[in-house]
């Protein structure tokens, strides 16, 4: 149990619903627990405490205001408040102290009868702003309460008035109740709260495309005739761990099934070499004729099908390869070893290296198998007197070039299937190009053909990152 609720950190929905409820506990405090805690309490005071309480927030805006920014503040008999309290209060009188500027209309009566003053000139001798001192008094008076506030540390801020006798109509916010309270607040943070949920579910499926992007790279990089890599089912989200496992089940059914189909084809060319040695062996006890000849060339080319079958799975199982190869050296061998067939035809086989040595990761003699098929198709199908140039460049690039058809309306990707034969009178079983794709692809590489520019065909093999051009016409399968 435990662990099935471990596993659901990895799920989408469990994710989204984590970060949903942390944000929908900290939007109820925000939104609706603090705002009530903060709320003031709705209470009925009587116009004598209306007015008092706003004339005294009113002197005590005034004084900070003066101590702030002398000579900024509106004066004090412009406040309505003010006017309308002088209007119903002939005898109303205010003084206000701020450090040693004094304004008012009256005299400073209770600052000097509590000794307020004196109090002052004691905390200009201290000279330590750490020392304050902090009064307030309340005077009664026949129908009404006088007032004086004394406060300072480092600077002067007092005001005392007198003679409010009759209250005056003031105008007061009404408290809002709970519910209008958190309407309001809530009413105001509606576009953050509908913003913040946008970004979890925005960030969270971010994450996981991206996770799904990474997948499907490594898919696309799995190669068909090499299926012994798998994809990664770490750090994959609980809602597509399935389709993974799915995919990677189906890899290994289409890897098993074509290594069944490659054994079944190496097995069977196994069998056959047997039979055909001793046929071709008997052959050659009949008396000579041309039925004779006809029979012997026959088996001769089911021995070379045989071969050639053996070569492509021997090839296709390999999974790694060692050593070096020098395609320069390659490809003087190769010229070589061709020259006496190419001169059968007709055809000058040249070879141009412009460098003495290239070496690459690789098996020589597979290498050196792929270039010479790739040649020996276009001897076979270049035009009498024309040329077959093999070059190597500083890069690299071994070029092999005739002046053939071309491709024609083959497709190039089709070449290199095997039993691909585009012309129909050629000889062979068109396996000689697959063979070339099954060792360029073991040596990490691809293969493509195209059309020369000037006639014939180009193919382009590129081992790792080096590139291997051989030209050759493309109909030509050996």
């Amino acid at each position: 149990m435990v662990r099935r609720i471990w596993n659901w950190r990895k799920s989408m929905f469990a994710q989204i619903a984590l970060l949903t409820l942390l944000f929908l506990g900290w939007g109820l405090y925000s939104f609706v627990i603090r705002p009530i805690a903060d709320m003031p309490i709705a209470t009925q005071r009587s116009p004598e405490q209306a007015t008092t309480d706003r004339l005294r927030s009113v002197l005590h805006a005034f004084v900070l205001a003066e101590r702030e920014t002398p000579g900024k503040p509106p004066a004090l008999a412009t406040d309505p408040l003010i006017r309308a309290i002088e209007a119903r209060n002939p005898g109303f009188r205010y003084y206000v102290r701020a450090d040693d500027r004094a304004f008012g209309n009256g005299d400073p009566v209770y600052f000097r009868r509590f000794g307020f003053d004196r109090l002052a000139q004691v905390h200009r001798t201290i000279a330590d702003p750490a020392i304050c001192s902090q009064a307030s008094k309340l005077v009664p008076q026949r129908g009404h309460t006088d007032y004086a506030d004394f406060y300072m540390c480092d600077r002067l801020s007092y005001f005392e008035y007198r003679g409010l006798e009759r209250p005056v109509i003031v105008n007061e916010e009404q408290p809002l109740g709970a519910m209008g309270g958190w309407l309001a607040w809530f009413s105001g943070n509606f576009l953050l709260a509908a913003g913040g949920v946008f970004l979890i579910f925005a960030l969270i499926f971010t994450l996981h495309i991206l996770s799904l992007r990474r997948v499907a790279t490594l898919a696309r990089s799995i190669d068909p005739q090499r299926l012994d890599a798998k994809l990664p089912e770490k750090g994959v989200a609980n809602e597509i761990l399935p389709l993974v496992r799915a995919v990677n089940h189906l890899i290994g059914q289409v890897d098993a099934a074509q290594r069944r189909a490659t054994f079944f084809l190496s097995a069977a060319a196994h069998e056959l070499r047997t039979p055909l040695t001793v046929l071709r062996t008997r052959l050659e006890l009949m008396e000579e004729g041309a039925e004779k000849d006809k029979l012997i060339g026959d088996v001769r080319r089911l021995t070379r099908l045989v071969n050639q079958l053996l070569t492509l799975m021997s090839i296709s199982n390999r999974r790694d390869i060692t050593g070096f190869a020098d395609l320069a050296l390659i490809g003087r061998k190769v010229t070589q070893d061709l020259s006496l067939l190419a001169d059968r035809t007709g055809v000058t086989l040249r070879f141009d290296s412009a460098v003495p040595v290239f070496e690459i990761p690789g098996d020589a003699e597979l290498i050196g198998s792929a270039i010479a098929n790739l040649v020996d198709n276009a001897i076979s199908f270049a035009p009498e007197g024309t040329s077959v140039d093999v070059g190597l460049s500083a890069d690299g690039t071994i070029t092999v070039r005739d002046h053939g058809p071309g491709l024609g309306s083959v497709d190039p990707d089709t070449l290199f299937e095997p039993f691909i034969r585009p012309v129909s009178n050629r000889r062979g079983y068109g396996l000689g190009l697959a063979i070339v794709s099954a060792i360029v692809r073991l040596h990490g590489g691809r293969v493509a053909a195209a059309n020369a520019p000037d006639g014939g065909a180009v193919f382009t093999v590129t081992f790792s990152d080096q590139t291997i051009n051989v030209s050759a016409d493309a109909t030509r399968l050996i």
